[in-house]
């Protein structure tokens, strides 16, 4: 959400590196070609930097089974001139998520945006894209929804059919989970409450790291808005910072916090950026509650269903 040139103010560069906070930028269409020029920002300033790549959203916006062959050509052009002008990235980073339009339906109440099982081919596209981004010793990560980290291992793949966000089997160095406390509050139209939300952010936490190891991240927010425009955010650095602990305690190594517009637009930003690598640690105690309980239940009982659903009808 923030022009290139805000990223790369010397200032926020400089408190950036002072706590070893490391980028990851979005690039979509029409900002590939200054794409080398922020990775050599960023590297002059001790700042690692990954890059996000994003089609159009009348394309889908992030990476899935159903768009997998278009945006795996717009990843192919953009590491090209990335190689090409000697600006490779630390990381790119991959948002699996179905097309923006099918999440819309979703969070609308239209419950059949879900239930349009995926090409198989697509999974298999995106796995070789995986292998290829790796071919350039880049880092490649998953970004993915909470529902592919239930702690069931069938609910979890079923949600990844559902959802065309294949993890399992694809050659990811890191899979960070979007545990985002603040939507789980926002979305659930006030069911879910912020104890209900620090229990489900240990839940998907513990999960994650249990099954990726030193590998397992976890993405922490929002601050500001985010691509669909009516997300709700944290009401103070401290709940990032709860959070923190959180996730920190069942025992992820990475965080990610979306997002850098959002910290921007709310400051001082040296509060924000303090919470996120736990220079202030706070205590929090994240106990099962009766509504995490139920929604967890609930995210298993459907990702079970579509998994049987997956077999019985042979896609994927």
């Amino acid at each position: 959400m923030l022009p290139y040139d805000a990223i790369v103010e010397p200032s926020l560069l400089a408190e950036l590196a002072g706590r070893r906070i490391d980028l990851l930028v979005a690039v979509t269409p029409p900002t590939v070609s200054r794409a080398a020029a922020l990775v050599g920002a960023c590297r002059a300033a001790g700042v690692g930097i990954g890059l996000w790549p994003m089609v159009d959203d009348r394309d889908g916006r992030w990476p899935s089974a159903a768009n997998a062959a278009l945006f795996a050509r717009f990843c192919r052009e953009l590491m090209g001139g990335l190689r090409a002008a000697g600006a490779l990235p630390d990381e790119i980073a991959l948002d699996l998520e179905p097309p923006i339009d099918r999440v819309r339906g979703m969070l609308a109440g239209r419950a059949r945006a879900l239930f349009q099982l995926p090409d198989p081919d697509g999974g298999r596209a995106l796995a070789g894209l995986v292998d290829e981004l790796r071919g350039d010793a880049v880092r490649v990560s998953a970004a993915v929804t909470p529902l592919v980290m239930l702690p069931s291992g069938l609910a979890s793949r079923g949600w990844q059919r559902l959802l065309g966000t294949p993890v399992d089997g694809v050659g990811f160095d890191a899979v960070n989970a979007m545990a985002y406390t603040s939507l789980f509050e926002g979305y659930s139209r006030g069911a879910l409450r912020r104890p209900d939300a620090l229990a489900l952010l240990r839940a998907i936490a513990a999960t994650c790291a249990a099954r990726w190891g030193p590998s397992a991240a976890i993405s922490l927010g929002v601050v500001g808005l985010g691509a669909l425009g009516d997300e709700r955010a944290y009401r103070s650095p401290r709940e990032l910072a709860e959070d923190v602990a959180v996730a920190e305690a069942a025992g992820i190594e990475e965080v990610v916090l979306f997002a850098l517009d959002g910290v921007l637009a709310r400051p001082p930003r040296e509060p924000w950026l303090d919470a996120l690598c736990g220079a202030d640690p706070v205590a929090v105690e994240a106990r099962r509650t009766a509504r995490s309980v139920a929604a967890l239940a609930a995210g298993s009982a459907i990702g079970v269903v579509a998994a049987g659903a997956g077999r019985l009808f042979g896609r994927g």
